[in-house]
């Protein structure tokens, strides 16, 4: 029971640390090594398996929605920000995010290229946190579900043969895999948005005339008058 305790740990924080980036590697290596603990280890059970890799996926991605709404619309001026997730990325993501919160949420899931930025640009922008679990939870159920069993299923077929060349063979086989369904979705990353022509993070801007202070109080009060005789007037 110890040793399979060790084993939990070590899928969670495998997904747990690769779902925040350290290192960068696609969390579905971490899934498919979570299937070959499963299917090696006769002492550890496929559900627990299967639980310890959705709550290091959930995990990271939490951290991931709490540092976007602590530093907001700030932490996309860092430069290792910008790194992971360029502004003209962003746009095009704040694009289908004002439309398809729930939506890119969970198809993000499937996209390592923006993930990560999504769950930034989520937390930053002050989107629901339940809606932001209830998609984290589907794709823990689904898409976590789908990966953990076809890699137990075909690691399991592995090893009943006990044959090294077919090991190392599947094993190429399915980093050739993972790499090509990364190029897949890649391509896949969701374009033609129509860009906002400000940021939603940051608001409208605007320029004030040469000479013109770029705050007038003035226009502030009458401004104020005029909506509180809307309001009163409804």
């Amino acid at each position: 029971m110890t040793d399979a305790i060790y084993w939990y740990a070590s899928i969670f924080f495998w997904l747990f640390l690769t779902g925040i980036g350290l290192p960068p590697v696609p969390e579905e290596a971490g899934i498919l090594y979570a299937a070959s603990v499963n299917a090696l280890h006769s002492e550890v059970w496929w559900s627990l398996a299967w639980a310890a890799c959705g709550l290091g996926i959930i995990a990271a991605d939490c951290v991931l929605y709490g540092v976007g709404w602590r530093w907001g619309p700030k932490l996309f001026e860092y430069r290792w920000v910008q790194k992971v997730l360029s502004a003209e990325r962003r746009q095009r993501l704040e694009g289908h995010f004002t439309q398809h919160g729930m939506k890119l949420l969970i198809l993000s899931r499937f996209l390592p290229p923006v993930r990560t930025g999504v769950f930034l640009i989520a937390g930053a922008t002050r989107y629901s946190f339940l809606k932001f679990l209830v998609a984290d939870l589907i794709y823990a159920v689904v898409g976590v579900g789908l990966f953990f069993f076809c890699g137990t299923w075909i690691l399991g077929l592995i090893h009943r043969f006990e044959s090294t060349a077919l090991v190392v063979g599947a094993l190429l086989v399915m980093g050739y895999g993972l790499y090509m369904y990364y190029r897949l979705l890649r391509r896949r990353e969701p374009n033609g948005a129509s860009e906002a022509p400000t940021s939603i993070l940051q608001g409208p801007g605007g320029s004030a005339p040469a000479g013109e202070p770029v705050k007038n109080p003035a226009a502030a009060v009458a401004a104020q008058k005029e909506a509180l005789t809307v309001f009163e007037s409804k």
